[in-house]
């Protein structure tokens, strides 16, 4: 391994650990109890460190929700490609993913609820700011419809990717009934403009 790539390596291992010890002190006391010197304290370096490599609170804040979300994203392009050509399926199953797996996500509770007894001070990067979630989501689950849905006109496509990724992200920050609930609309949703209209 090249010094360069060694180096790249030693970062990407600490930022990892910076976002560990972050994500567990937000999610026990709540962002508000985050500071700079409290994460350098945990991970074992320096607070000049923690701002060399991620910036200010408010940016630490961002990769914290941004790592989060990836992991979200992941398992969302897992359900879909699980059902290739097959919207009426794969997007109720993304939808149900998401929603059940932040009812157990101890930094989504953390974030929506501003718990344990503190302000929710990260809620507007979900439901607000573009970055970290919404444009990477749309992002990455427009180019899977792409692929998996070739049978839906683009304009229509990406219509209905932005209308269930900014439902689902309704559902998750503001929900209003159970996980089926969602759900429902959801498939109502799809569909509406598939070929048929076939409520799966």
């Amino acid at each position: 391994m090249s010094d360069q790539g060694f180096h790249a390596e030693v970062r990407a291992l600490l930022r990892d650990r910076l976002l560990d010890a972050t994500f567990e002190l937000t999610c026990s006391h709540g962002w508000q109890a985050v500071t700079m010197g409290r994460i350098a304290e945990r991970v074992g370096v320096s607070r000049k460190s923690v701002y060399n490599e991620i910036g200010t609170k408010n940016e630490l804040g961002v990769a914290l929700i941004a790592r989060e979300a990836e992991r979200f994203l992941a398992g969302v392009s897992a359900q879909l490609q699980a059902h290739p050509g097959e919207p009426g399926r794969g997007l109720p199953a993304a939808t149900e993913f998401v929603l059940r797996t932040a009812s157990d996500n101890p930094l989504v509770k953390a974030v929506v609820l501003g718990a344990p007894g503190g302000s929710n001070d990260l809620l507007p990067l979900l439901t607000t700011h573009p970055e970290p979630v919404l444009r990477p989501a749309l992002t990455r689950i427009q180019a899977d419809a792409a692929v998996l849905y070739p049978q839906l006109p683009q304009d229509t496509r990406e219509w209905l990717i932005e209308v269930f990724v900014r439902l689902t992200l309704s559902h998750l920050t503001q929900p209003v009934g159970p996980v089926e609930y969602a759900i429902a609309q959801i498939r109502t949703l799809v569909a509406s403009v598939t070929p048929g209209g076939t409520l799966y």
